[in-house]
């Protein structure tokens, strides 16, 4: 009788708290705008009735600095590093475009060196631990 009442409780709780700890769906979250710039409930990721510190200002502006910045397109306001009513000589412009090339395929070359460096001690490991296995070592 005993274990046929817990089963009861057990189940009830299960189907009572299913919804509680069910992950969200794509289209679950509510929107409040705490995030949005462009809303009126704006607040800098606070609630509406926390006055927000300049510091706490200043951390959210840090955090967000970077948000909706595509580093692949060319800004027309850039001008090849130079002033925005200088007139941009096609050496200067290839001279840029050279630099910013050469960036990229360094930051390319240490991307690639470092996933072969985990690759070879991914590998060293995995030998390193077969070789105990093999004698019995712990």
């Amino acid at each position: 009788m005993k274990a046929s009442l817990f089963s009861l409780l057990a189940a009830a709780a299960l189907f009572t708290s299913s919804t509680a700890f069910a992950a969200e769906g794509p289209f679950d979250h509510r929107y409040d705008g705490r995030d949005d710039r462009n809303s009126k409930d704006f607040n800098y990721g606070y609630d509406r009735n926390h006055r927000v510190t300049a510091a706490e200002k200043a951390r959210w502006e840090a955090a967000h600095r970077n948000d909706r910045r595509d580093d692949d397109h060319f800004d027309r306001n850039q001008n090849y590093g130079f002033d925005r009513n200088h007139r941009v000589t096609a050496q200067e412009k290839a001279r840029w475009e050279a630099q910013q090339r050469a960036q990229r395929e360094a930051q390319e070359r240490a991307q690639r060196e470092a996933q072969f460096r985990a690759q070879r001690e991914a590998q060293e490991r995995a030998r390193y631990e077969a070789t105990h296995r093999q004698y019995g070592h712990r």
